[in-house]
């Protein structure tokens, strides 16, 4: 008889790492109903309240970032450090898992370096054109290493590397024809799983413009919680034609509405929006780390996906003029929709799934 797979996913604490881990997870589970699969990550981030909708089991361990931080919140993460390796050890011994996947974020750190003590066969899993900080750090420590875009590879070890596209849920765009076929009537905007303060205030400010001057416009604004209550208010006026939610859980729905997006430039956001051929106006958080979200907008912009806006270039009249173009031109947002479709990778979670299975050692996985 076989063992039963068994999996570690450690990371997480915004949807940006969450879900493509998900997404494996998912992936793992329908090729092998019998696996066992144990996330790991922060209290702090959506894995409590999402990881319990896709029947997986979520335990923390304490670890704190250390990028950007002044030397005294450095030294505090790093006395953080031992106690989430041993949280990490206890976690191990207990699951007894046969591949630790880190999907990068700080919370990975401490449970990546356990599975190392402990010579448990590691993966990580990178999301951005530029690595974070955790990742780069693991790598020499891993067995294989899975990217999203052909630019990474060169901050990482060439034999282990391989270039897979970022991992989306299955089923998040059934229903969707590859490319829009008629005019823009439906504009999603996301900020990304908290939201998007910058976007918020542009499209309060923005938006009645374009709703009054396209009436059969429609947008679904994504706020994150705390500027809800704000968006609600300022577009109250446009009664269902104005969507606001602080957090979309229907993603495959929100996606099958949806003929342009306006975004932040995540990677996750990213991938799902190229699956489903949703060509977007992207706007990078610029104070993301190593700026990886303008190389992730950068990429697709240059290959004639989606739009790149910087903030620091935004004037609100030049915004509502892009806005008006894409909404006229009906044939320039088909080739956008039909260059972001080639970009995708919906196959991204069921070939890793693939090899993460290959490499259980009770199944004479080889590495």
């Amino acid at each position: 008889m076989v063992a039963a797979a068994r999996f570690i996913f450690c990371g997480g604490g915004t949807g940006g790492h969450l879900f493509p881990g998900i997404a494996m997870a998912l992936a793992i589970r329908r090729k092998d109903p019998e696996s066992a699969i144990l996330f790991i990550g922060t209290r702090r981030g959506l894995e409590e309240r999402v990881l319990p909708r896709y029947g997986f089991e979520f335990r923390p361990v304490k670890s704190a970032g250390f990028k950007n931080l002044n030397l005294v919140k450095k030294l505090k993460a790093l006395l953080i450090l031992p106690a989430g390796i041993w949280e990490g050890l206890g976690l191990i011994r207990s699951f007894k898992p046969q591949v630790v996947v880190g999907l990068g974020g700080y919370s990975a750190l401490p449970v990546m370096t356990a599975a190392v003590i402990k010579r448990i066969r590691r993966v990580i899993q990178e999301q951005n054109a530029i690595p974070g900080l955790t990742n780069r750090l693991l790598a020499p420590f891993v067995h294989r290493i899975f990217i999203s875009y052909e630019a990474s590879a060169t901050y990482f070890p060439e034999g282990k590397t391989v270039l897979t596209g970022n991992p989306i849920r299955e089923n998040l765009c059934t229903g969707r024809e590859t490319a829009s076929a008629g005019p823009v009537q439906h504009i999603l905007i996301l900020g990304g799983s908290l939201g998007a303060h910058f976007i918020n205030k542009l499209c309060v400010a923005c938006l009645p413009h374009l709703l009054r001057a396209h009436p059969g416009l429609e947008i679904h604004l994504q706020t994150g919680k705390a500027d809800f209550s704000m968006a609600l208010k300022a577009l109250e006026g446009f009664g269902k034609r104005a969507h606001i939610t602080a957090f979309i859980d229907d993603m495959p729905s929100a996606y099958r509405w949806a003929d342009l997006a306006i975004a932040r430039a995540g990677a996750t956001t990213l991938a799902e929006l190229a699956a489903c051929g949703i060509p977007a106006v992207l706007i990078p958080f610029p104070y993301a780390a190593n700026d990886h979200q303008t190389e992730n907008a950068r990429f697709f912009s240059s290959r004639g996906g989606a739009t790149l806006l910087q903030e620091s270039e935004i004037e609100e009249q030049k915004f509502i003029s892009l806005l008006n173009e894409l909404l006229t031109n009906h044939e320039k947002v088909r080739d956008m929709a039909k260059n972001m479709k080639a970009l995708g990778h919906p196959e991204a979670a069921d070939n890793i799934a693939t090899t993460l299975l290959s490499l259980i050692p009770s199944r004479g996985g080889t590495l």
